[in-house]
């Protein structure tokens, strides 16, 4: 009878490890495949610009990418600078680290990350990451520090190449975002772009009347102030930058002259920018690497547009811009084709 009910225990943990093994078998390969999918596809790198997983799967795309051109931000980023434009149009290779509000922590350890790479030569990155009161540490679910290159004091990451296995093969985060990335790219037709698919790709949809006046009531009491914390992490990544190889390229984002004029209406939008022109003054003055700094959150051509038709040409809402605009953006930085 006891022998009995061993091998009924031991019947039951090998068809239990069993199932366990299939799952994980079956999780890995799936990743393993749509990873591939995604990375060959012709319109793959627009995926960057999705919402979803993205804080998990980045950092494994971007060692696989080994851009010279990277962009760091909150969704203003993510939406408006797609490596599928810009690399061509450049003649480079691009890789998109934006993230939904990203936490000034969050893009500073992403630059840090984008640092540590021998392949990158310029880093963007949108200033409005920096707002709020931001602190070490501060971060949003899926974000893990163990799949970056350095560590937060800049030494390298212990056993990454295996915390990035698991999250390339292994980890729910990638499952969701290859799922997301593979159904959106089958949506497309042979030949067509993201942007023949605002309805997917929503970082190439248009800023209607509705979405402009719908924006103006969610966003009414937003304003660009930047606390300590936020304060000490942009000084802390441009400390990290100070005798790197690669170049920072900061720029005030081009949010819509209409929240502009809201923002206005507080100090701290004033405040805000005159603490990052002195934090990059003073880098400048003390480091080799110099940063550059641009100021797009004023009046200029394209922050000046207005509907026609009821509908943007450069704007999702009023402050995410199209990819073509980050394009233009870019020329304005001079970043132009090799």
């Amino acid at each position: 009878m006891e022998k009995r009910v061993s091998m009924e225990k031991t019947g039951y943990a090998f068809w239990f490890l069993s199932t366990v093994a299939l799952a994980i078998g079956a999780l890995a390969a799936f990743n393993a495949i749509a990873g591939a999918y995604i990375l060959n596809h012709p319109a793959g790198a627009s995926v960057q610009t999705l919402s979803g997983f993205e804080r998990a799967l980045k950092p494994v795309w971007l060692e696989q990418t080994r851009p010279e051109l990277v962009f760091v931000g909150s969704s203003r980023v993510r939406d408006g600078f797609d490596p599928a434009l810009i690399d061509p149009a450049l003649k480079t290779r691009s890789f998109n680290y934006g993230a939904s509000s990203m936490t000034p922590y969050e893009a500073r350890r992403f630059v840090q990350d984008a640092l540590a790479h021998a392949s990158v030569r310029d880093i963007v990155v949108a200033l409005d990451a920096f707002t709020g009161d931001g602190g070490a540490g501060e971060a949003l679910p899926s974000f893990d520090e163990t799949r970056l290159a350095v560590t937060p004091d800049g030494k390298p990451t212990p056993r990454r190449a295996l915390w990035l296995f698991t999250t390339r093969y292994l980890s729910g985060g990638a499952l969701g975002m290859n799922a997301l990335g593979i159904w959106s790219l089958a949506q497309l037709k042979a030949g067509q772009s993201a942007a023949d698919r605002p309805d997917i790709f929503n970082a190439y949809g248009h800023m209607t009347t509705v979405v402009m006046q719908r924006d103006l009531n969610y966003r009414r009491a937003r304003t660009m102030r930047m606390g300590e914390g936020a304060a000490r992490e942009l000084a802390t990544m441009l400390a990290a930058a100070c005798h790197a190889p690669a170049r920072l390229i900061l720029f005030f984002p081009p949010d819509n002259m209409a929240i502009i004029a809201r923002y206005r209406q507080s100090e701290d939008f004033d405040a805000f920018k005159q603490a990052v022109r002195d934090a990059v003054t003073r880098h400048n003055a003390n480091c080799e690497n110099k940063a550059a700094l641009f100021d797009f959150m004023a009046p200029n051509a394209l922050t000046r547009q207005a509907l026609q038709n009821g509908s943007a040409a450069d704007y999702v809402d009023l402050v995410h811009f199209r990819p073509p605009a980050g394009l233009w953006l870019l020329g304005q930085m001079g970043l132009a084709a090799n």
